[in-house]
């Protein structure tokens, strides 16, 4: 009978052994200085020549202790610069409304290092897109996401389309551009499809926003229908921001059509399944959402708790225009509850801030909830003031949806104080407004 062979080392492995030798003679230890305190020099030995696996926790102890990191233990020196630049991707995005000199120069660093990786610039394109919607820049954003997908494009990286067709969508929305919303919304989903990634977390961000559309054209049912199958796949991959969204995506189907009932449950779920969330700035758009709907569903202390909540996750970030949104929103919720002097306050503060950093569609919010502070304390003129400044620019903006309401209020406000001829022009305007949306 053949005697059997002993099975050959994995390459992989001699070499990881080989960089530990490295690493550990350049630190000036012997082998019984770096199996301290819970190893052995056996089996620093044997990892060294590559005759035993170590543990993924053996492992991360070992990086610690030689002062290193696991990528330059366990990746070759070629794929040393992809990993890299990947590192410095993350970075950037984590530090996107805080520091925008060193995100700059993070991203400049990793377009260095990916300047052979056409997969790895579509990606920095994109994380400078994101960034650029992350702080306000709405042209900058455009211009970035449309380089990004010619490129995408241009390498046939199909992966990327999909995710760039999503955020263009979502900035076309912004400017009440529905149709192309929806146009690029379809062509992401099919991308999604094709590429088997619609259960992934961009191809749900892409369901979330179709089933968007699909709720402002009156198309309830195919939402529903579109939010449910999200919230499924959300809880079977325990993604419980995925999950809340989509459960409030249902509650604004249900508020629309009147079922009182369906939206308390809604947002309930989506307030149990947002629990589960990672307390960060991430989560204060979410919050922000949670409490519009909490706030149309009549739930006023409801939707003042999430706010609190929400400001108390941006209260020390330098995301100026995060914390001037959530202001803006919490001076509306104290205004509705009736604490007009803590509404002032809070505009007040949000104003403050808008000094700092220039936003016209946050400043036509917060005049909104100032006229309407003003208004109940019977200062009509200056309340007229206010909701004439927002309804100029919610009409440059094409913010046909808020235009509308705001028109409407001011023209009601001057029907009430006898100015008849601008009231009529007011309330003409909101109705124009409304067909257009």
């Amino acid at each position: 009978m053949a005697e059997s062979r002993a099975a050959k080392t994995p390459v992989w492995l001699k070499r990881l052994g080989n960089r530990i030798r490295q690493v550990r003679r350049f630190r000036g230890l012997t082998q019984t200085d770096l199996a301290q305190p819970n190893l052995t020099k056996s089996f620093i030995s044997l990892l060294e020549s590559g005759r035993t696996y170590p543990s993924v926790g053996t492992l991360v102890g070992l990086a610690n202790r030689l002062q290193t990191s696991l990528a330059l233990l366990l990746l070759e020196d070629n794929d040393l610069p992809r990993e890299t630049t990947q590192t410095l991707v993350y970075l950037a995005r984590s530090l996107a409304g805080q520091e925008p000199d060193l995100v700059d120069n993070l991203l400049a660093t990793a377009a260095g290092l990916s300047a052979e990786s056409e997969d790895l610039r579509a990606e920095i394109m994109l994380t400078r897109g994101d960034i650029a919607i992350a702080q306000g820049r709405t042209p900058d954003a455009e211009k970035l996401l449309n380089d990004a997908l010619s490129w995408a494009r241009r390498h046939r990286l199909r992966a990327y389309e999909p995710r760039i067709l999503t955020r263009l969508a979502s900035l076309a929305q912004q400017h009440g551009d529905n149709q192309t919303a929806r146009t690029n919304l379809e062509e992401a989903l099919g991308l999604f499809r094709a590429t088997r990634t619609l259960r992934s977390v961009d191809g749900c961000d892409a369901m979330l926003a179709y089933a968007g559309t699909l709720i402002e054209q009156g198309k309830s049912s195919r939402a529903l229908r579109a939010l449910q199958d999200v919230a499924r796949v959300a809880e079977r991959q325990d993604l419980p921001s995925i999950q809340g969204r989509a459960y409030l995506g249902m509650a604004h189907a249900h508020l629309l059509a009147g079922r009182a009932q369906e939206v308390s449950d809604a947002l309930r779920h989506a307030k149990g399944a947002l629990e589960g969330v990672a307390e960060s700035t991430d989560l204060a758009p979410t919050l922000r959402t949670l409490a519009s709907l909490q706030t149309a569903a009549g739930h006023h202390q409801d939707a003042h708790a999430s706010l609190q909540q929400a400001m108390r996750l941006v209260e020390n970030s330098s995301d100026v225009r995060m914390r001037t949104a959530v202001l803006v929103d919490l001076a509306r919720a104290l205004a509705q509850v009736g604490r007009h002097d803590n509404a002032a306050a809070a505009a007040k503060s949000a104003l403050d801030l808008l000094r700092s950093h220039a936003d016209a569609h946050l400043r036509a919010q917060l005049l909104v909830t100032m006229a309407r502070v003003s208004r109940t304390q019977k200062r009509g003129k200056q309340a007229a003031d206010y909701f004439k400044e927002a309804v100029a620019i919610f009409k440059k903006g094409r913010r046909q949806a808020e235009l509308a309401e705001t028109a409407r209020e001011l023209g009601m406000l001057l029907k009430e104080r006898g100015d008849h001829a601008d009231a009529a022009d007011y309330l003409a305007m909101a109705i124009a407004a409304e067909k257009a949306r």
